[in-house]
């Protein structure tokens, strides 16, 4: 499954990033966000590299062979005839089951994923809209401009920076990117200038750094991987080292002791908006005054070779990665020695008899029905039927009733020859059944009948695979769809041998590429295909 490799290939990232973080605790607090902000970065990138790097396979021992996809299993052979039952400890397979089937497991987990990404997506959008409207309503400080100016030039902030007041503003915040602004509450006109003075010099940093944008679009990312809880752990952290980045730069020019007096007095106040960065909250107080009074501690901006070094690491892990995926031993394909039974999934078994097909023998009555069902004669069905025509007869290179009449979309026929006893999963060799004759034509209504009448979606029959096979290979978007959602493994496999004794694994989407079906090949992949 796609979701679960991203899954462990995010946790490898993460796990990495965490401990190259952990390992820098000594360095300055500037250089643990670079690393920080690259892994976060990683996971942006992590699933575009997968799709569109060339797979590594890498092949897992045989006693974890269960837990990674099977480079190949056992389907039936064209020379074989085949018929499937259900395995004993399956249950009775009905037809309200088999129409009222749940969505797998992939799909239910990928539809959390989605939601849950969705509303946290949703979520950091409010709060970007909450912080434009504070920006929007703030009173300007223009008394505090030329102050402003004069440390953004030490800091060398060359963008106009806005200086804006709202009372809803708890401490000082910043905000924007290209016009950035910065935020202070309304009691800051009775703050002394000293206070005011580090205030501002950590807010302009923040602007220095470009930490606002970081943060936006690392918080984006971490909406997209909500669930996995290192992401929230590398969150957390992002945002300490940048606070703490920012008090380095205050004490350059500021006593350490009043900076973290003055932290402590607006931690005691309400938290900041989540989209916007305050100079001080109460989840990370405690780590940042110990930083402050710390005299062991290196303070500074990273430089460019770290950045640079971070930069190239992450798109080494990430491009090492992304491409890895795990695969079983591959099966040989079936011997002649063993080819009695072979398990496939959703709890059917095929079993396969070696003796040969004997010729067919119709009658001429048992022909003439198979015509009337192609025409879609429902009154020569009728009249057929009543002089004793076997509605299931088997005609050799014509298929049965129901297959022609399938195979023409007739849906009344096929409705009528259901009624009066038709197998909906009889297979005639070389004809196919009647899923897969409507699913090759893309007959949507006779399709879904079938189905709605025990239809078994996975049935194979030699030398014509299955449904969703057949309508792969034909391109009917519409059909595969239809099959996909009423329960079709999209990575079926059936074995086909060739005339020179060789043989191959057919699946959906192998077929689809094959006949260059792009938009159905693309579906597929969408749905959890895999190569």
């Amino acid at each position: 499954m796609i979701e679960v490799s991203l899954l462990v290939k995010a946790t490898v990232v993460l796990a990495l990033g965490l401990a190259a973080a952990a390992a820098a605790r000594r360095a300055r607090a500037s250089v643990r966000h670079v690393w920080i902000a690259a892994t976060l970065g990683s996971l942006a990138l992590l699933p575009v590299v997968a799709v569109m790097a060339p797979d590594l396979p890498i092949q897992v021992p045989e006693r974890y062979a269960s837990l990674a996809p099977s480079s190949a299993s056992p389907r039936v052979t064209t020379d074989e005839r085949a018929t499937l039952i259900p395995e004993a400890n399956s249950g009775p397979v009905s037809r309200e089951n088999a129409a009222s089937r749940l969505p797998s497991w992939p799909a239910l987990v990928r539809g959390v994923w989605l939601g849950g990404a969705a509303l946290a997506l949703a979520a950091l959008a409010l709060s970007l809209v909450r912080v434009r409207r504070i920006r929007q309503h703030g009173l300007p400080r223009p008394d505090l401009m030329a102050l402003t100016q004069s440390l953004a030039r030490e800091a060398r902030v060359r963008r106009p920076i806005d200086v804006l007041e709202h009372e809803i503003v708890p401490a000082p915040l910043t905000c924007g990117f290209w016009r950035p602004a910065i935020v202070l509450p309304l009691d800051a006109r009775e703050w002394s200038d000293a206070d005011l003075r580090r205030a501002l010099v950590h807010e302009i940093e923040h602007v220095a750094r470009g930490d606002w944008a970081v943060q936006v679009a690392a918080r984006a990312i971490c909406a997209v991987y909500w669930f996995h809880p290192l992401v929230w752990v590398a969150w957390r952290a992002l945002c300490l080292e940048a606070e703490r980045a920012c008090d380095d730069a205050v004490v350059r020019s500021a006593d350490r002791a009043d900076y973290a007096d003055q932290l402590v007095l607006l931690a005691r106040r309400f938290a900041a908006p989540t989209a916007m960065l305050g100079m001080a909250n109460r989840s990370d107080l405690s780590a940042r005054v110990r930083a402050l009074l710390d005299d062991r501690q290196r303070r500074g901006s990273a430089s460019a070779m770290t950045a640079a070094a971070a930069l190239v690491a992450a798109v080494v892990v990430v491009g090492t990665i992304a491409p890895v995926r795990a695969v079983a031993p591959p099966q040989d394909p079936p011997s002649k020695q063993d080819r009695a039974t072979a398990v496939i999934r959703d709890g059917w078994t095929v079993v396969r008899d070696q003796r040969r097909k004997e010729p067919g023998r119709a009658s001429a009555v048992d022909r003439a029905l198979l015509e009337a069902a192609g025409d879609g004669d429902l009154t020569g069905i009728d009249k057929l039927l009543q002089a004793g025509a076997n509605v299931n007869a088997k005609i050799e290179g014509d298929g049965s009733p129901l297959i022609a009449a399938s195979r023409a979309n007739r849906l009344a026929a096929v409705k009528l020859l259901l009624d009066r006893g038709a197998d909906p999963n009889l297979g005639v060799e070389g004809d196919g059944a009647a899923l897969i004759a409507a699913s090759r034509e893309g007959a949507l209504g006779v399709m879904t009948l079938l189905l709605d009448r025990g239809a078994n979606i996975e049935l194979i029959v030699p030398g014509d695979e299955n449904a969703l096979i057949n309508a792969s290979a034909s391109g009917h978007l519409d059909a595969v769809k239809l099959l996909v959602a009423r329960g079709a493994n999209v990575n079926a496999q059936v074995w086909v041998e060739g005339v020179d004794g060789k043989g191959s694994w057919r699946t959906p989407l192998s077929e689809a590429r094959r006949e260059r079906q792009a938009d159905v090949a693309a579906f597929l992949v969408a749905s959890g295909a895999r190569d």
